[in-house]
């Protein structure tokens, strides 16, 4: 093996010691990054030490390799090898003593920042997400904030009333669990006002129709908020007359409006009596009648219909140009067909029906028969001397037919079941 020259040495020397340089600067990085949690960063940092440790026996990359053959060729190698190696050695010098003089800067650490939101939750699929119910409430006041800025109309359900302590008084809205107030002036119940009637009388009348709605779904469009305290007021008549506009009074592809006469919609029901329903139909208000609910007598719509409830209906008229002045006609017995006159064809004089008393007006019992057919009682002949009452269920005598009515006519013969 050939004798290395001092040359030689000297470099391998110099490379030694830069390599271990880098191996304490690496060393030091690694300390400074211990508590970072990209691991991808401790990895990179783990390859500079690797690649620091490799260059131990070798010459680093910044350095001109030596080349043994480059110090043998010539008698005046060896005097030049050593004046490049004197050199090389006061420089590494200047260097040492520049590093001495420089204090060194302080050692930092990364520390990990503290987390403004909720801890993290362990889900069961791997990577999942879990919606909190802050996340749900923070979802509803956005949409109600879109609301108020861009006029989108929203829907939720009357929950209540309340009376102010100025006196006004207010229908309390709950949208996904949010609290929308909307005062009655806003709620667009336009009952006719006699001359002379008070303000008081005025708003205890309104207040008696609006009590009728609750559970009723109700449109709305957000007019106010308070951010901090997360309330809103909404206006119901600015939600209906730009329902107005959007179905009757713009045209569709069709080229009419999408509610017009003679068109099958869906209504909500707002409001059920006795005798009628009161229905809302894209932002117009009308009345049903129990005779235009049924082929047959209906003596209680409350005990078909309810309030929030969703029904087919027909529109039979459209009349107004102007959103403020649109109204409407509907009904719900022209969707189904009358098949009781054909079921009283097939009774005869005489004849024992089973019905139901759906009226008692004015001396005159309305019946509704088991098979649907109406049936009109002016007698009745209980054994008893029970005086027939809404509800009950009777045996009926046929007397005579009205074709041109579509009604039997005939007399109870006993009340078989009181309805108490």
């Amino acid at each position: 093996m050939p004798r290395k020259t001092k040359a030689q040495l000297e470099a391998e020397a110099l490379a030694a010691e830069t390599a271990k340089e880098n191996v304490e600067e690496g060393t030091e990085n690694m300390e400074n990054y211990e508590n970072n949690e990209n691991m991808e960063n401790m990895d990179t940092m783990a390859d500079a030490v690797d690649g620091a440790v490799q260059t131990e026996g070798e010459a680093p990359v910044a350095v001109e390799e030596f080349n043994e053959d480059d110090f043998m060729d010539g008698d005046n190698n060896g005097d030049e090898a050593e004046e490049d190696l004197e050199a090389v050695q006061e420089a590494i010098s200047e260097i040492k003593k520049e590093q001495a003089d420089t204090p060194p800067a302080p050692k930092t650490r990364r520390t990990r920042k503290a987390s403004s939101t909720t801890p993290s939750i362990l889900t069961i699929d791997t990577g999942g997400t879990v919606e909190t119910q802050a996340d749900k409430d923070d979802l509803v006041w956005h949409e109600i904030k879109n609301s108020r800025v861009g006029g989108t109309p929203l829907t939720g359900i009357f929950s209540k009333m309340e009376t102010l302590e100025g006196g006004t008084v207010i229908a309390v809205i709950d949208y996904k669990g949010q609290r929308v107030a909307i005062p009655m002036k806003e709620m667009m119940i336009n009952i006719p006002r006699p001359e002379g009637q008070s303000d008081k009388e005025y708003a205890e009348r309104g207040a008696k129709i609006m009590n009728k709605m609750i559970g009723a779904d109700i449109d709305f469009i957000v007019r106010g908020i308070d951010n901090d305290a997360r309330e809103a007021v909404a206006s119901r008549k600015a939600a209906m007359l730009r329902l107005r506009r959007r179905y009757y009074l713009s045209n569709g592809t069709s080229g009419k409006p999408q509610v017009h006469a003679n068109r099958t919609v869906e209504a909500r029901i707002i409001a059920v009596s006795q005798m009628a329903i009161r229905i809302e139909v894209f932002g117009v208000e009308t009345t049903i009648q129990n005779r235009y609910l049924s082929w047959g007598y209906l003596g209680d719509a409350r005990e078909e219909f309810y309030v929030g409830e969703k029904i087919p209906v027909n529109v039979s008229k459209v009349d107004g140009e102007t959103p403020e002045t649109l109204s409407i006609r509907a009904d719900i017995r022209s969707l189904t067909s009358d098949t009781s006159r054909e079921k009283l064809k097939t009774l005869k004089p005489q004849s024992n029906c089973l019905g139901t008393i759906t009226d008692v007006r004015k001396g005159v019992v309305f019946i509704r028969l088991q098979d649907g057919v109406r049936a009109i009682a002016h007698k009745c002949y209980d054994q008893m001397n029970r005086k027939p009452g809404k509800g009950d269920t009777i045996n009926f005598i046929v007397t005579r037919i009205d074709e041109d009515g579509g009604v039997a006519i005939g007399l109870v013969s006993r009340i078989i079941k009181r309805n108490i």
